[in-house]
């Protein structure tokens, strides 16, 4: 009996741990980053537009240190059937990179 209820406990923090690493593979797959120098001032994040209004402010703050958000840059898709949406962003100064 003890050695069913520890097969038991094994499954189910094994379970947990894959779900957990699938699902942080699912979102690096989709590609979600912080804009920054080396990827041209872009970021990209994830809402759900049900239950969260739209990032905007979460963008603003990404992109202080790059003199604000370019908000004629920022365009979002929906994501599959639960209705997620994925944005891509450009912060300000994007047009400064890659002008050499």
């Amino acid at each position: 009996m003890r050695n069913i209820f520890m097969l038991s406990l094994l499954l189910i923090f094994f379970s947990a741990r894959f779900c957990l690493a699938e699902s942080k593979s699912e979102s690096d797959s989709l590609g979600f980053y912080k804009p920054s120098i080396s990827n041209a001032y872009q970021g990209r994040l994830l809402y759900d537009p049900i239950n969260q209004d739209y990032p905007i402010e979460k963008m603003i703050k990404l992109c202080e240190p790059f003199t604000g958000i370019d908000t004629a840059q920022t365009k979002c898709e929906e994501l599959g059937p639960q209705k997620m949406k994925v944005c891509t962003y450009k912060c300000s100064m994007h047009w400064l990179i890659g002008k050499d």
